[in-house]
């Protein structure tokens, strides 16, 4: 049985891939507009808030038309905090998220052999989170008006 490639997904309509130019990252702010700002009211000052130039984005497409987005920052300990994840609301509850974040995880285990991610996860997400293989990490606090939680996993590459 041949391996899986490292950006495959189990759906063929569905793509990923890094955010490389300018219209990408305008699409990508137009996703988290649409997500955060218009959808959960988060100001715009708070949502752009500058760090997005030392991040790396990546857009998921459904048949050529971009549905979410994630992004992560490294930070001086070496640890991988993804963030900034949106799926557009009629595209959600079909696995797309499920299957974004299970494509992280292969990105990252491409680049690290051993990898701690750590995130802020909107505490309604909790579950879905923990799902996996997150472990939430000290109490809900509230952030940009929302309760979070945060989560750690650690990840290790296969050895064959």
């Amino acid at each position: 049985m041949q391996q899986p490639h490292l950006f495959s997904l189990p759906i063929p309509a569905l793509k990923i891939k890094m955010v490389t130019t300018a219209y990408e990252g305008m699409t990508v702010a137009y996703l988290r507009y649409k997500v955060f700002i218009e959808e959960q009211n988060i100001d715009v000052d708070e949502e752009f808030d500058g760090t997005d130039i030392a991040a790396v984005s990546f857009l998921l497409f459904l048949d050529h038309v971009p549905i979410g987005t994630i992004r992560y920052l490294k930070d001086e300990q070496g640890i991988i905090h993804p963030g900034r994840i949106a799926i557009l609301k009629s595209y959600r509850g079909k696995g797309y998220g499920r299957i974004l974040m299970q494509w992280f995880d292969q990105y990252v285990l491409g680049l690290n052999k051993t990898a701690t991610l750590a995130i802020h996860a909107q505490l309604y997400l909790q579950s879905f989170y923990e799902s996996l293989g997150y472990v939430a990490e000290g109490s809900v606090f509230m952030e940009a008006n929302i309760q979070h939680i945060a989560m750690k996993k650690t990840l290790t590459r296969p050895i064959f």
